[in-house]
Order: structure tokens, then sequence, then C-alpha cells
């Protein structure tokens, strides 16, 4: 159940106004002070040794960047779940090509643990963590893990 209809393309309007100002006022940050950012961001990711700021610094605040944060706010808006209720049952698409919904992965009553994440440096960073999980609770849960789309792609 969503927003009226009204409702939500005022809260769109509103994300949009706050999405814009934030990606200009990082983009005159960077090219006032590019030093300064770059320290921040670096001391932001210091304990992931696969971060690399000249990767990383082309993207941010990009028009790219722009859209895809607009994108994720705006779906947001209408995302609905309650604490211990079902997850909504997304579509996704195998690694087949097969496309399926969240739901088809889950067995009985088992629990399925969903964890979101794309090929980030926080991601990859953590994922031995997540593998470690996975080992010690395989008995008695199950784990699926739903790639998203790149905050920060290329192209």
């Amino acid at each position: 159940m969503g927003l009226p209809q009204a409702g939500l393309w005022l809260r769109r309007l509103w994300v949009l106004f706050q999405v814009a100002l934030q990606v200009a006022v990082g983009k005159v940050f960077l090219i006032l002070f590019p030093s300064r950012v770059k320290q921040h961001i670096v001391a932001m990711n210091r304990k992931n040794p696969h971060f690399s700021y000249d990767n990383w610094a082309p993207t941010l605040y990009s028009v790219q960047y722009f859209w895809f944060v607009l994108k994720v706010r705006w779906q947001r808006l209408e995302d609905r779940t309650e604490p211990g209720g079902l997850a909504p049952n997304c579509p996704v698409v195998r690694l087949s090509g097969q496309r399926c919904s969240i739901w088809d992965f889950m067995k009985g009553n088992r629990p399925l643990v969903l964890n979101f994440g794309s090929c980030t440096p926080s991601f990859l960073f953590k994922f031995d963590q997540f593998k470690r999980l996975i080992e010690d609770f395989c008995s008695i849960a199950d784990f699926l893990i739903i790639y998203i789309e790149e905050a920060h792609a290329s192209g």
C-alpha cells in the first residue's frame, strides 16, 4: 500500500530538491577544496584496504551519481515492510538469466537472510564476515546475496 498519489509526488519533488542540492554542494566542494574532500573520503574508508580514491573520485557527484541516488531515494519512498513481517516479494534475476522472485528462495519455515550489495569496496571488504555467518548458521537458515545496481558505474 503506497502513499496517495499527490502525497507521493510531493515527497518525490522534495527528494529531488534534496538530491540536487547535495550533488551541487558536493560538486562545489570538490572544485573548491579537492584535497580536503579527498582527505575526508579517504578517512571514511580507511579500514577498507581495497578502497582507491582515484577509482571512485571521478564518479562522485557526477550526473550518473545524481540519477542513481535519486532513483534509489524515490524507490525508498514506496518501500514498506513491517518488523518481523515478510520481505517484499521483489523480482530478481538468477545468474542463469532466469527471472524469479525473492520468495522463490524460501524453503518452508526456514529464515531467509538477504544480503544486498554490489562490488563496492565496503561490500567486498565485509564479504568474508558474511561467509562466516553462512558457515555458522547454514543449518538453521538460508542465505541469498542480491546484487544491486552499481552506485558508481562507469559508462
